[in-house]
């Protein structure tokens, strides 16, 4: 595996704690890479409210439109500079088929429309370790509703039936797990 030339598009994915913000800061450091956190604005102003307050299928097309202006606004970025992204396309889809949104077909059209990335990583790590990170932070309301529901696990292997490549961070921390992706990129 290695990166092209000129700039790419990395996704870091995987539950909440298990260290794929941290990560995907510090390739983009690593690799000079602009990093990207979605949902953006002006999406994540309002994200609690729409997590909170409306239906299931709302809430999908709300996070829907989130990743279309992603993929928009990472195109322009990507005239100038190479992205590393914190939660995309397969964050969306894979939660929402976990929490029972029917989406039988709907993610062919929007891989079509939407700016594909050249990796895609599933950062995955030891549930213990996981819940430890969550408490210490704080649980959002996603998080709490995701342990309360028990969908994690169904969450996680939605995303394993993509095509990505898993990094296990249990035992090596964010930092060393960054540098083992970045050297795997730079093959």
């Amino acid at each position: 595996m290695k990166i092209k030339d000129g700039n790419f598009f990395l996704v870091f994915e995987g539950l909440s704690g298990s260290g794929k913000t941290t990560i995907a800061e510090l390739v983009a450091k690593s690799l000079g890479a602009e990093f990207y956190k979605t949902p953006a604005a002006p999406f994540d102003s309002i994200r609690d409210a729409i997590d909170v307050k409306v239906c299931l299928q709302a809430r999908f097309l709300f996070y829907l439109a989130a990743v279309a202006q992603a993929s928009s606004e990472i195109s322009e970025i990507l005239k100038q500079k190479s992205v590393v992204c914190d939660r995309y396309f397969l964050t969306t889809l894979c939660y929402h088929q976990a929490i029972g949104v029917g989406m039988d077909g709907i993610s062919e059209p929007f891989t079509e429309i939407l700016i594909q990335p050249d990796y895609t990583f599933l950062v995955v790590c030891d549930d213990e370790i996981r819940l430890q990170r969550l408490r210490d932070r704080g649980m959002s309301y996603n998080d709490i509703q995701e342990r309360k529901s028990g969908v994690e696990s169904l969450f996680l292997s939605k995303y394993r039936e993509h095509s990505v490549i898993e990094i296990d961070n249990s035992c090596d921390g964010p930092e060393i797990t960054a540098g083992k992706v970045v050297d795997l990129l730079k093959g």
